[in-house]
């Protein structure tokens, strides 16, 4: 409910597989009509998200459906819970299933309360589970224990049931395309600067592939990985499929860009050569960006990505020394990326830097080290980011600290209260303010003359031109101008 513009990709792609076996399905989506994170935006966030959910509970109450999910992020368990709860209390009989990163870390945790407002939590992917789970709940079965995949209170033998982890399904081709036109999507391709970071577009999101191989300590993905079932955890589709979801989003929708938004894009070199001949090949004049890691992309790549129409590629850099970035397993070098993000822009692409303040064991100088790369790197886009020990992190697994339910909303940036973390987990060694530190290095970083460049160029102005939707840039623009205000005074 607080991102901008990001379609519910998870539920879109849920949808569409349960369409494509025959159910009925709708998806209720409200989304929030205010994006820029202006203070008086912070400040109203919450009695916003509570007129959110209220009418997200009346759109419930009128549907009569007998199966409600509901996807969750660590920082969202309280909220869950409490939809649950007030879904339950309209519709006693209605089965609550939850998805989602908490619910594949921490299934468990949604029936320690006595009243249990969940009915299922599902482990990992949930196409196939959602599908079996689906058909059995409507059947009226009663045992779920034949369904892989999924963590259930037994009513009957008064416990906890915790059923076979399912592998993960390997040929993502398979299972269809999201379930697009169940959301608002001329509101999801609203043209604003967040899709393709910095460039006003009318954009959205596609999920290229699924899984990622790393094992760095501040993220949750080698524990996600950890909590499949086997099988070929590291996927993507295929190079055909993707395009053809391209061209759906194009002619449906009127897209002029997108955004690849899985963890690793590049993972299969041979499917990203194919997936730019495609695009080529059809003389698609659509323009995109996608994230990566600079161990995973060479010259070869990145010359035919830029050709394709490849416009901006996001990194996770985080620290500025090989011995910080040893630290926290991120397994690339000082070198890698400044290797990487040097043929970026030779051919054009423009590079959106992350970092990351606030690990274990940082100095002073690690802070010197991040700008004075940052300053050799000449990065386009460059986030400071603030740590949080979100569950199931290295980090936190190692902490001698842990959070209660009532922490767990100020993980989300969004929060207005998020801050107050910090008080409890401040990791790094110095006194340094964090959040003046990151303000004075994004404006120091974050300069003018590379975004005008872009809006200045043949490739940009061509696409508005090309747009089947230029009237829809007016609004995107007020947007655009009240970022830039947001960020720059």
């Amino acid at each position: 409910m607080v991102n901008h513009y990001r379609p519910p990709v998870a539920l879109l792609y849920i949808a569409g597989y349960l369409r494509k076996m025959g159910f009925r399905v709708r998806i209720i989506d409200v989304p929030m009509k205010e994006t820029v994170r202006t203070k008086r935006f912070n400040a109203n966030l919450l009695q916003t998200l509570q007129g959110i959910e209220d009418q997200m509970v009346e759109q419930f109450q009128a549907l009569r459906t007998k199966i409600v999910g509901i996807t969750c992020y660590s920082s969202e368990f309280g909220e869950v819970l409490h939809m649950a709860r007030r879904f339950k209390a309209l519709c006693p009989d209605v089965k609550v299933v939850v998805g989602g990163a908490h619910s594949t870390l921490y299934p468990e945790s949604f029936f320690e309360d006595a009243d249990r407002p969940v009915d299922c939590a599902v482990i990992g992917d949930g196409e196939l589970t959602m599908h079996e789970l689906t058909a059995a709940i409507l059947r009226g079965q009663t045992d779920l224990s034949e369904i892989k995949g999924i963590v259930y209170y037994d009513e009957t033998k008064q416990r906890i049931v915790e059923t076979p982890r399912r592998e993960v399904a390997e040929d993502l081709d398979a299972i269809s395309f999201p379930a697009y036109d169940l959301v608002d999507m001329d509101y999801y391709t609203t043209p604003s600067p967040y899709a393709i970071k910095g460039v006003l577009l009318r954009a959205t999101h596609v999920m290229g592939g699924r899984g990622c191989p790393s094992a760095c300590t501040f993220c949750v993905a080698k524990k996600m990985r950890k909590a499949s079932g086997g099988g070929k955890y590291l996927r993507m589709r295929s190079a055909r499929s993707l395009f053809e979801e391209i061209l759906l989003l194009r002619e449906r929708y009127g897209i002029d860009a997108f955004l690849f938004m899985d963890d690793l894009f590049t993972l299969d070199k041979r499917n990203v050569l194919e997936l730019c001949s495609l695009i080529r090949q059809a003389r698609l004049d659509i323009l995109w960006s996608c994230i990566s890691k600079v161990t995973m992309m060479d010259e070869e790549m990145i010359r035919h990505m830029a050709d394709a129409g490849c416009i901006q590629i996001e990194f996770g850099v985080e620290r500025g020394s090989d011995h910080a970035l040893q630290l926290i397993k991120k397994g690339i070098t000082v070198a890698d990326v400044i290797r990487v993000f040097d043929l970026c822009h030779k051919y054009g692409i423009r590079t959106y830097a992350n970092m990351l303040v606030n690990l274990p064991e940082e100095t002073e100088q690690d802070l010197q080290d991040i700008v004075n790369l940052l300053t050799r790197l000449r990065s386009e886009v460059v986030a400071m980011n603030t740590f949080f020990p979100y569950p199931g992190t290295e980090i936190y697994d190692l902490w001698d600290q842990k959070f209660s339910r009532e922490d767990l909303p100020l993980l989300s940036f969004a929060h207005p209260r998020c801050l107050e973390i910090l008080k409890r987990a401040r990791f790094a060694k110095h006194q340094v303010d964090f959040t003046e530190w990151s303000r004075v290095n994004m404006r120091k970083f974050n300069k003018l003359w590379p975004h005008l460049r872009f809006y200045l160029s043949g490739r940009y102005w061509r696409t508005l031109l090309h747009s089947t939707h230029k009237a829809s840039y007016l609004q995107g623009l007020r947007i655009l101008i009240r970022e830039f205000v947001q960020n720059k005074f």
